[in-house]
């Protein structure tokens, strides 16, 4: 069986295709059924000319079986056969354009109705999209499928001995709803390295010297680069404010680090019982769970314990496997699994 995922052009991002080269990866093993194969959108999402273009891509490609892995849904309407399968991730653009009507309306009709509409199986990555997609879309989503996301196979277990003195803490992303501002306010005296992933504002800058942060940034660096922040780090903190996902929490329990991220969804969900959990609205709360975690050496080593159990219903093969169970119904043609 062959099945072409299609992927959004570069420049655009790197989290999904990474996810998808994982999975593909699997897929390519020997024994395997599936032959998979890759379709680069070539234009970037800017405007309705470069969508029309998209589409048209597709179209003339042709394809048997399609899984348009996210992000541009609306390839899904360039697909000749009925044969696909759309992953939608998040809801962000909806909820950008939400004070826009115009462009609210655009966006929920040509990236998430009319697609779902058009592909035969509909997944999302976790209950808080499906959520959110119920929301936004009603009854339209009520033939979504959820299926997980996938750790990246390249993290593993790397124990380190605790440095209780001086912790390091590791922190990915610094767009405003990954709340870098309250993280950096929680920390304010505490003898600490913040280790963080992601640009910084002139805000950022000013409030780590007010509060006297340590601290060391980390800008375009590989994902080789990013494992080894996560092995050299003593505490993944992850109190972001919304996710998709929430894939930090997973990867810094496969390593075998204790996290601290937000008591909301999906970080509830992907966490479970291995994680640290906080109000990401509150700077004391979130002190509360970094102080407990850095001082409490057996609550500790049960997150990081509880975390590498967790992981194992995330791994490349378990995802993998979910999928093909999907491109396999595919077969039946007349089926609309995924939506109503």
């Amino acid at each position: 069986m062959k099945v072409t995922y299609v992927i959004r052009s570069p420049g655009t991002g790197y989290s999904i295709e990474t996810l998808f080269r994982s999975i593909t990866g699997v897929l390519s093993r020997p024994g395997s059924l599936i032959t998979p194969s890759w379709l680069v959108l070539p234009r970037i999402s800017q405007g309705l000319l470069t969508v029309w273009q998209n589409i048209v891509f597709v179209r003339k490609a042709r394809l048997s079986k399609v899984h348009i892995t996210g992000d541009i849904h609306y390839a899904v309407l360039g697909a000749r056969t009925k044969k696909t399968v759309l992953t939608i991730h998040d809801c962000v653009i909806l909820r950008k354009n939400s004070h826009n009507w115009v462009r609210f309306l655009v966006f929920k009709w040509l990236w998430y109705s009319l697609p779902i509409r058009r592909a035969a199986i509909v997944t999302t990555i976790s209950k808080k999209t499906h959520n959110e997609l119920r929301h936004y879309l009603g009854k339209l989503a009520d033939g979504i499928l959820v299926v997980p996301n996938s750790y990246d196979p390249a993290f593993t277990y790397s124990p380190r001995p605790f440095n209780s003195d001086y912790p390091n803490l590791l922190h990915i992303g610094t767009a405003p709803h990954k709340n870098l501002s309250r993280l950096i306010a929680a920390l304010e005296s505490f003898p600490c390295r913040l280790v963080i992933v992601g640009a910084l504002t002139e805000t950022d800058l000013s409030s780590l010297q007010a509060h006297h942060i340590d601290y060391n940034q980390h800008i375009n660096i590989s994902q080789e680069q990013i494992i080894r922040l996560y092995e050299q780090c003593n505490v993944v903190t992850f109190v972001s404010l919304y996710e998709g996902f929430g894939m930090p929490v997973l990867e810094g329990q496969v390593v075998g680090r204790p996290v601290v991220t937000s008591n909301i969804s999906p970080m509830t969900d992907v966490g479970g019982s291995g994680a640290c959990y906080v109000d990401p609205t509150d700077v004391t709360d979130i002190r509360r769970g970094i102080l407990r975690v850095c001082q409490d050496e057996a609550y500790r080593n049960e997150l990081i314990a509880n975390g590498r159990i967790n992981t194992q219903a995330y791994t490349v093969e378990r995802v993998a496997a979910q999928y093909v169970a999907l491109y396999n119904q595919l077969d039946d043609s007349t089926a609309n699994i995924g939506t109503t």
